[in-house]
């Protein structure tokens, strides 16, 4: 047995091995990157794997049985062994094994340390539960735009409305805090680190992941990322075909609530991960309007906006029963019918109609949504169309009950709090959230808007510093609120030293103009004030809510209330009622919104006036 594996070593089988198996890696390295790129289907790879595999015994038959001489390759047995020179072949084997090795090593190293763009990783099947959070670190979560790998451009909407309902899964996840829709996107296309961008959103894991599509097939790579070390919990790469679109979703989003030790039954984790419609090519449609009215959303694009109000009408036809498809239509109507929203009045139709069309997709949305607790949640946002404001902050009171971290649901209950007028609600709401350290960059912007109590400048004053410390260097919209609720809390000097970032930031410019505004009346500054506010208007001379708060702000009440008196005589509820948001209208004024608001409390509602108008 010696004397065999003596020869086997003089005739350099082993090393030929080594060699075969380092270059068949590195080749299958090579192939896996231009097969990505070009997405070939998997049976590609796994023939080459079968023919290197049926390749390494041929190969070792052949070192064992040949030679390689000075004349050319010969049978090992004509070899005359004062002649062979084996020993300088292994020599030259050496040098190409540590060339290869060398190249591995390398490709593992830009693979470890590579910038943050996702790439397709090996499944892991199971979780390691050392490295995981212990139980009481607080879970949170934002998820990326998953980055569109693939030539078509037009994918980009697949890719960000997937994002999207992924996100929107794992909010109704009890004990898990999901970033907004918002501020996760805020970071689409940014080469930022994912310890710096967890750290701006206040999270503490962070989920990425790319989409490529050629025809009918489809990889998506997802990997979860803890954000204090950059440690990877759990990574999965899909080769699929379209087919099995919906059950890579809600698999991802089963996987990540997993991983992250949720305190959800398996199978009710399963359910409530469901994307509510059996029909591939309705839930495709579905997520590219999802993606469109997001963009058109960013952007004010018309044309996105109606061509995400074709894709959820598509959905619909296709899957007569999709209840999300119904809700999304529900939002594009609602938008359409309220003229002070940047994306209304985009249809030929009488307002009867559209309306008429809005309630209908809303119906249809309860009709068709077999989860109770969404349900639920529909009627109140048909409650409120209906203007019973009690009755839907009931119904979302009692929909955050059981989904605690949903998002929407959370803006849509501080959004009915503030019509009310439930201050104090408001201001027990903001202290629970700050005493339970659950501040993140999307509620913080929320309460900027909502807390306008002048007994509580001091709490005003620290919401607004904390936010502006905690995630003021990459949200401008947060700064913008922040800046406004200084000058509440009576801290002007304090927003002075904001404003300058608001005017060098890229909000739209009548943000600029209107924050200004403000400052310049809280320093009594009256005539720059007004000369400003008239320069805005020569600028946007048809934005009626520009014109509102510029009056607002200058304090001229009566000017301000008889903008709205048109709309009321029309019965624009729409419009009129949005402005209840803001503590400083009052509806009194307007007879037919008291009457459709009846039993609502209007009557009672206190009209906290700007602290800081001119002409005070």
């Amino acid at each position: 047995m010696s004397n065999l594996f003596e020869e086997l070593k003089r005739r350099n089988v082993f090393r030929v091995g080594i060699a075969y198996l380092a270059a068949s890696w590195l080749i299958l390295q090579v192939v896996d990157l231009v097969l990505e790129s070009t997405l070939a289907p998997p049976w590609v790879m796994q023939l080459l794997l079968t023919l290197f595999a049926i390749g390494l015994p041929i190969a070792l038959i052949f070192a064992w049985a040949y030679e390689i001489t000075p004349e050319g390759v010969k049978r090992e047995k004509y070899v005359d062994p004062d002649q062979s020179i084996t020993s300088q072949t292994g020599r030259r084997l050496d040098r190409i094994i540590m060339f290869v090795l060398v190249i591995a090593v390398g490709m593992l190293l830009v693979d470890k340390f590579a910038a943050r763009e996702p790439s397709p990783s090996e499944p892991v099947a199971e979780v390691d539960t050392e490295v995981l959070p212990e139980a009481d670190v607080r879970r949170s979560i934002a998820v990326l735009p998953f980055v569109n790998m693939s030539s078509d451009t037009e994918q980009e909407w697949f890719a960000d409305g997937l994002t999207e309902e992924i996100l929107n899964s794992l909010a109704k996840t009890p004990d898990l805090l999901v970033a907004a829709r918002t501020s996760s996107f805020s970071y689409k296309g940014s080469s930022q680190a994912i310890p710096e961008i967890a750290t701006a959103l206040g999270v503490d894991h962070v989920l990425e992941g790319s989409v490529r599509r050629g025809g009918d097939t489809i990889r998506i790579t997802a990997q979860l990322i803890r954000a204090t070390d950059g440690f990877h919990l759990w990574s999965e790469t899909y080769d699929r075909t379209m087919d099995d679109i919906i059950s890579i979703q809600e698999e991802i989003a089963v996987q990540i609530a997993r991983a992250l030790e949720t305190a959800m039954d398996p199978d009710a984790l399963e359910k409530m991960m469901s994307v509510g419609t059996s029909s591939v090519a309705a839930f495709e449609a579905y997520l590219t309007g999802v993606g469109m009215w997001n963009a058109a959303g960013a952007t004010t694009d018309v044309y996105e906006a109606l061509n995400a109000r074709d894709e959820f009408e598509r959905a619909i036809e296709l899957d007569p029963e999709f209840a999300q498809a119904y809700m999304r239509l529900y939002w594009f109507w609602g938008t359409e019918v309220a003229s002070n929203q940047m994306l209304a009045n985009l249809v030929d139709l009488p307002r009867d109609e559209e309306i008429a069309k809005r309630d209908e997709a809303l119906a249809n949305a309860i009709r068709y949504q077999s989860d109770p607790f969404t349900q639920e949640f529909y009627r109140a946002h048909q409650a409120w169309a209906n203007l019973d404001q009690r009755k839907a902050l009931r119904l979302v009171t009692s929909y955050l009950d059981e989904r605690p971290n949903e998002f929407g649901a959370f803006v849509t209950q501080l959004n009915l709090m503030r019509e009310l007028g439930l201050n104090a609600e408001i201001l027990e709401l903001t202290k629970g959230i700050i005493e339970r350290d659950e501040l993140t960059a999307d509620s913080a912007n929320q309460l900027l808007q909502a807390l306008r109590n002048p007994e509580q400048r001091d709490l005003m004053r620290a919401l607004a510093n904390e936010s502006l410390e905690r995630f003021g260097d990459d949200d401008f919209s947060l700064v913008y609120q922040a800046h406004r609720l200084l000058l509440w809390a009576g801290d002007i000097d304090g927003a002075s030293r904001v404003l300058p970032r608001i005017k060098k930031s890229d909000l739209p410019i009548d943000n600029h103009y209107l924050a200004e505004l403000r400052q310049l009346c809280a320093e009594q500054r009256t005539a720059d004030a007004t000369a400003l506010f008239d320069k805005a208007l020569t600028e946007y001379p048809d934005d009626i809510g520009l014109k509102w708060i510029g009056l607002k702000i200058l304090g001229e009440n009566d000017a301000a209330e008889k903008l709205f008196l048109t709309y009321d005589e029309l019965e624009d509820f729409e419009t009129l009622g949005s402005y209840l948001a803001y503590t400083h209208f009052d509806p009194k004024p307007f007879p037919n919104l008291m009457k459709a608001m009846a039993g609502q409390g209007m009557e009672d509602r206190a009209v906290i006036n700007l602290p800081y108008r001119c002409n005070r």
